[in-house]
């Protein structure tokens, strides 16, 4: 059982694509790491990277460690692993069992970063503290309180499985794009939260994140540095190459959305990777617009 222990937030399998192409001879493969400030530079091999001693695993005093969800998400790794090698690699379509194998690896990855943990048990702390407020307000007890507080040591591992089902169906539904590097020298990076969700809709507004069912959503996540796949409700299929700009530009993107680090095959990080908005001109002036539509709104009704 000891080798269930030592549990991945970002699958190994998934992390080994992005070995540098130019490790020496004789040394152990590693990837790059970086801050997300772009700071303390360091290489690790992937089997020693967004690792955690039992992420995953239930435990109820008493009893044996139960590693069913670790042996469960090892399982859909395996199916991703062997898809990306034998498939997506080679820019072979897939076929409808493949399809649902690969939502169901994102799903899986929606769900199970540290990210997604530390988002999900701020939420539960805050009911948990305006419960404990109104209990202290009656002078009372509260079970519901209790209750999310015995729910909360679990709820992360809980969601993982119980979620992923419904977030598969959803991806299913989107149009399925891979995007490759082709001639560009300029290579996908990848993060702690590899999935990103993004509406340019919602870029200033500031009380919806993206979501899945919106329209104008997208879900980029870098499967290795030559190629990322990208998941919308748009007719955008297939396999499509893109240029240095738009590489960089997820990159971007990539890097803005990571919870503490982001990955590289690369020692090399670009200045681009840190701007708040892209290198658009167009998008700049949108931005401002809104923001400035924004303030008349909110001072008119203040």
């Amino acid at each position: 059982m000891s080798n269930h222990k030592k549990q991945h937030s970002v699958p190994k399998c998934y992390l080994r694509e992005f070995i540098d192409p130019e490790t020496p001879g004789g040394y152990e493969p590693f990837i790059w790491i970086f801050d997300k400030n772009g700071k303390n530079k360091r290489k690790k091999a992937p089997k020693n990277v967004l690792t955690s001693n039992n992420l995953y695993t239930i435990e109820v005093e008493g009893k044996a460690r139960d590693y069913s969800i670790e042996k469960s998400l090892s399982s859909i790794e395996n199916d991703f692993a062997i898809l990306f090698r034998q498939k997506i690699k080679n820019l072979l379509p897939l076929s409808e069992e493949e399809h649902i194998s690969l939502c169901i690896f994102i799903a899986t990855m929606l769900q199970r970063t540290v990210s997604q943990k530390a988002n999900l048990e701020h939420f539960l702390d805050e009911l948990i503290s305006h419960g404990e407020k109104l209990a202290a307000h009656h002078g009372i007890k509260s079970r519901t309180v209790e209750s999310l507080k015995n729910y909360k040591r679990d709820a992360h591992k809980l969601n993982i499985l119980k979620m992923f089902p419904e977030v598969t169906q959803i991806l299913l539904n989107m149009s399925l794009a891979f995007v490759i590097v082709g001639r560009s020298k300029s290579r996908f990076i990848t993060s702690d939260d590899p999935c990103t969700l993004f509406n340019p809709k919602l870029r200033e507004q500031r009380l919806m994140g993206p979501g899945l069912g919106q329209k104008e959503v997208e879900l980029t996540i870098p499967l290795s540095p030559e190629i990322a796949l990208c998941l919308s409700w748009s007719n955008f299929r297939g396999f499509i190459e893109i240029g240095k700009r738009q590489i960089e530009e997820l990159n971007r993107t990539t890097r803005a959305h990571c919870y503490e680090l982001f990955i590289s095959s690369s020692s090399h990080k670009k200045f681009r990777w840190f701007l708040k908005y892209p290198l658009s001109l167009i998008f700049v002036m949108k931005v401002i617009r809104q923001k400035f539509n924004y303030r008349i709104h909110r001072n008119f009704h203040s």
